[in-house]
């Protein structure tokens, strides 16, 4: 399949002291081709996927409590380092949260059918 992309950037050239603009039009194949069966993507279990999230939440923590000793010895020239540091690190403890939240639930549901 071939698409027509226009360019709207412009080539000028110049005619004297007139300048002309000429429009590029670029002609390409599709770069998008189907997905060979052999190359599937890797998998990672969802012990891992949860373990890893849960490690770079306590990695934004960690981050979080340094700049703030930083902040309290003078070593931090821009407080907002410190407050964005602090947003993520939050930000990520309650999604891991939510997500607990989620699964009790779930288990909790599925102990209820199973009796």
């Amino acid at each position: 399949m071939e698409r027509l992309l226009i360019d709207f950037s412009h080539v000028y050239e110049k005619n004297g002291t007139q300048g002309t603009a000429k429009s590029v039009y670029n002609t390409y194949t599709n770069p998008l081709k189907e997905r060979d069966i052999s190359q599937e993507a890797p998998r990672v279990s969802f012990e891992d996927m949860l373990s890893d999230s849960i490690k770079n939440v306590n990695n934004l923590q960690l981050e979080a409590e340094k700049k703030i000793r930083d902040m309290a010895i003078g070593d931090v020239d821009d407080i907002s380092e410190v407050v964005l540091a602090s947003s993520r690190a939050d930000t990520a403890l309650r999604l891991v949260m939510e997500m607990r939240n989620k699964f009790l639930d779930a288990y909790q549901a599925l102990s209820r059918i199973t009796g």
